[in-house]
């Protein structure tokens, strides 16, 4: 098992403040419009982004690339009135217990204006390894990387990094318009244990928060030729054609189910997937219908996503264009984010792709949804999984809270499958005991006037 993202944490960003998104194999988001899922979601980017080691304002509001910029840009992560966020992650990597740090807390502070800099940034780690300290929080956990900003606008920041003597690490300047843990590693010359883990550690956040891919198919895209050899699917899945085409060579298992997978989700007769092949090397992808083939100019919007989608859990993660500079030895897992993910597909078709999600085991998934028929699929044990996200009305602040720990819980549940609470808004109903029963006690004479 690799480095994987276990929690992410929106400390304040956006409607967030000390918020916390648990990271499971399976990550299910769930809640009303604008509740925040999106803004947890943008949380994520965020990290994943900035990983990549380029200047802030590049990765945040760059048109470059297939991703293009961030919803709302750098200046809408700041939560209103402020002029700064604040994000974090927890990255564990099993493989390194007993050698290194197997868990990893991240944490990093933005100012966005007038130039966007880092202001803080910390990288924790735990080893098992107890040190002779008077301090018990530094036994065990210790303080690899600490940076403050000294000056505003100075376009730097000072660092220090650990070298087995807490307090007495040394300390360099660094830029500040991009992350210190992805410059720390070219400032260490690995000649010592305790420098080697260090640049470890910080590969294995870089590495866990670069696999994330958020995934956002537009089926006009995918209704073009493309180049053979464009095997690298990107977030638009503009290339799945190509992406399929490979997948039958490489992998003739996986393509042998995208076809069982395609057959069950329409009502016609599909006897097989073509690759229409142009002159110049270029690809469609095509149904075999019969005596009949429909290319995917002609197929629907739905079944076009579903491919793009039920291709990449089938793939389990495999040739994403992720668009980094791969970091040598990379560990990350990768981590597939899907909004809606049963857009486009019929209410009795939403569970088929929660099935091929459960089969994925070397990516983690996260995706939100709204449909009452994928969220009735799920088992119990699922439910541990679900996160619901859901916004004050007097405040304005967004929460998160674990299915199971919404208050009142087991009587939600003993009125019905998810599909049906969630349906029938009692999910969103304020707790008893948060009700107002003042009108009532006046009513029946009880307590004061």
């Amino acid at each position: 098992m690799s480095a994987r993202l276990t929690e992410l944490r929106l400390t304040e960003f956006k409607t967030f403040r000390d918020a916390v998104l648990p990271l499971n194999d399976m990550t299910i988001l769930i809640g009303r419009n604008s509740s925040g899922k999106s803004n947890a979601l943008d949380g994520l980017d965020v990290l994943s982004r900035l990983a990549e080691g380029g200047d802030l304002a590049d990765a945040l509001d760059s048109r470059r690339g297939d991703e293009g910029p961030l919803r709302g840009g750098i200046a809408g992560c700041p939560p209103h009135g402020e002029d700064q966020f604040k994000l974090g992650c927890t990255v564990v990597n099993p493989e390194a217990a007993g050698e290194g740090y197997f868990w990893l807390e991240f944490d990093v502070t933005v100012r966005v204006g007038p130039e966007p800099e880092i202001v803080r940034e910390t990288l924790t780690g735990f080893s098992g390894k107890r040190r002779k300290t008077q301090d018990p929080k530094r036994n065990s956990m210790h303080a690899l990387l600490d940076a403050k900003s000294v000056s505003a606008g100075a376009g730097t920041i000072e660092a220090s990094w650990y070298n087995g003597r807490p307090g007495r690490g040394p300390r360099a300047t660094f830029r500040s318009s991009r992350l210190v843990t992805a410059q720390l590693p070219l400032r260490l010359e690995g000649t010592d244990e305790v420098q080697r883990q260090i640049t470890a550690a910080a590969h294995d956040v870089l590495s866990a928060l670069r696999g994330v891919f958020h995934l956002d198919p537009v089926p006009h895209l995918m209704r073009q030729y493309t180049p053979g050899r464009d095997i690298r699917l990107r977030r638009t899945a503009e290339n799945l054609s190509a992406v399929i085409s490979h997948m039958r060579e490489l992998d003739p298992q996986s393509f042998r189910k995208l076809v069982r997978h395609t057959q069950a989700l329409v009502d016609h007769d599909v006897s097989g997937i073509e690759l229409i092949r142009s002159d110049l090397g270029d690809v469609m992808l095509a149904l075999r219908e019969g005596t009949a083939t429909t290319p995917a100019r002609e197929m629907s919007d739905g079944l076009l996503r579903f491919m793009a989608i039920a291709t990449t859990l089938l793939r389990q993660g495999q040739d994403l264009d992720l668009s980094r500079r791969d970091l040598p030895g990379e560990t990350g897992s990768p981590m597939l984010v899907i909004e809606e993910l049963e857009n486009g597909l019929h209410p009795a078709q939403a569970s088929q792709l929660l099935s091929l999600v459960k089969e994925t085991i070397a990516a983690q998934v996260v995706f939100t949804t709204h449909s009452p028929a994928l969220l009735s699929a799920l088992s119990p044990k699922d439910h541990d999984h679900v996160v619901v996200s859901s916004r004050d009305r007097a405040t304005g602040i967004s929460r998160l809270t674990r299915l199971p720990e919404v208050e009142g819980y087991p009587s939600l549940m003993a009125q019905g499958d998810l599909g049906t609470v969630v349906t029938s808004g009692l999910l969103d109903q304020r707790p008893a005991g948060e009700q107002d029963f003042t009108a009532f006690d006046h009513l029946m004479g009880i307590g004061p006037r």
